[in-house]
């Protein structure tokens, strides 16, 4: 009887597993257990802003955006403010990170002369800047920095390529009017600068001062034939201008470099080596398109980063 017992029990408990297993069938399957987090990624909320204008804003958006897909936990204070406002807040630690450019922080921080070789520029600001616990990741091909644009008629007529070629034009005694900006003319790196290496003197006459932003307006009207502007502006592209090669080098380098806080770097020890591929893809061209597709194509600018960052294969 106890043997009987037995066996009817555990026929009952079969029947009873069975039946939850072919129930368990007509269930959703249990959803898979949650990954564990990546314990490399854990660690102080890297807080990203940006300076105001287009460009900036859309460099520190796609540190956002790339940042936060790689899992890094960050807070988004773009827009801050200029280097008067976002200095200080990088320094203090109110903001863990933004995008500078080697020229700015060599003339501008370090009040050194204009420095005109990409690579000595960014090693004098990272030398510089790591005694204040700041550090310069490397920097981007982009290089946004003055450069001389001319109508493409202009361009044609007098066989224009380079800087020189123009420069030869004026020796010549052809008038040619050049729109530059009233504050470009007493700037370290500016007309001084350019006259010294490029061995002229522009006839006075020739040069005309508009207020910055009105010089592509200027040569459309036809009223100009060369303006100063900056390499990575998008009117450049749509205006169609021709930009002559800096072959004498007077324009100092503007790089792009991702700018952090030492205990950041310290928190994360793989951020640099992340970030560089950021950086390793933004160059001149390619900065000026997006640009160009923020402000002349109106899109946004985490519509533009999105976009860029998922082309690249930075962003999922």
């Amino acid at each position: 009887m106890k043997k009987r017992s037995l066996f009817l029990v555990a026929i009952l408990s079969l029947t009873l597993a069975l039946g939850g297993v072919m129930g368990c069938g007509a269930k959703a399957p249990a959803a898979a257990p949650t990954p564990a987090p990546d314990k490399a990624k854990e660690g102080p909320t890297i807080k990203i802003s940006s300076k105001t204008f287009t460009e900036a804003a859309l460099l520190g958006t796609m540190s956002f955006q790339y940042l936060k897909g790689l899992g890094y936990p960050v807070e988004n204070k773009m827009g801050l403010g200029e280097l008067a406002v976002i200095r200080p807040a990088l320094t203090s630690g109110q903001i863990d990170h933004y995008w500078e450019y080697t020229g700015t922080g060599v003339m501008n921080l370090m009040e050194h002369a204009p420095v005109f070789e990409a690579d000595e520029s960014y090693k004098l600001i990272k030398e510089w800047d790591a005694k204040n616990g700041i550090a310069w990741l490397d920097y981007a091909p982009l290089n946004d920095t003055y450069g001389i644009v001319v109508r493409a008629d202009v361009a044609e007529k007098y066989k224009l390529k380079t800087i020189s070629d123009y420069v030869a034009q004026v020796k010549k005694g052809e008038s040619l009017k050049f729109v530059g900006f009233p504050e470009w003319e007493g700037r370290a790196d500016g007309l001084p600068s350019f006259e010294k290496v490029y061995e002229f003197k522009m006839p006075k006459g020739d040069f005309v001062n508009v207020a910055m932003g009105l010089n592509y307006d200027t040569l459309k009207a036809q009223k100009g034939d060369l303006a100063l502007a900056f390499t990575t502006e998008p009117r450049i592209v749509t205006d169609k201008l021709v930009m002559l090669e800096d072959d004498k080098k007077a324009f100092p380098v503007y790089n792009a470099a991702p700018v952090f806080r030492q205990q950041i770097l310290d928190a994360y020890p793989n951020l640099a080596g992340e970030l560089k591929k950021l950086s390793a893809v933004l160059d001149t061209e390619t900065i000026t398109q997006l640009n160009m597709q923020a402000d002349v194509e109106k899109k946004s600018i985490e519509e533009v980063s999105t976009t860029f960052l998922k082309s690249k294969g930075l962003l999922k």
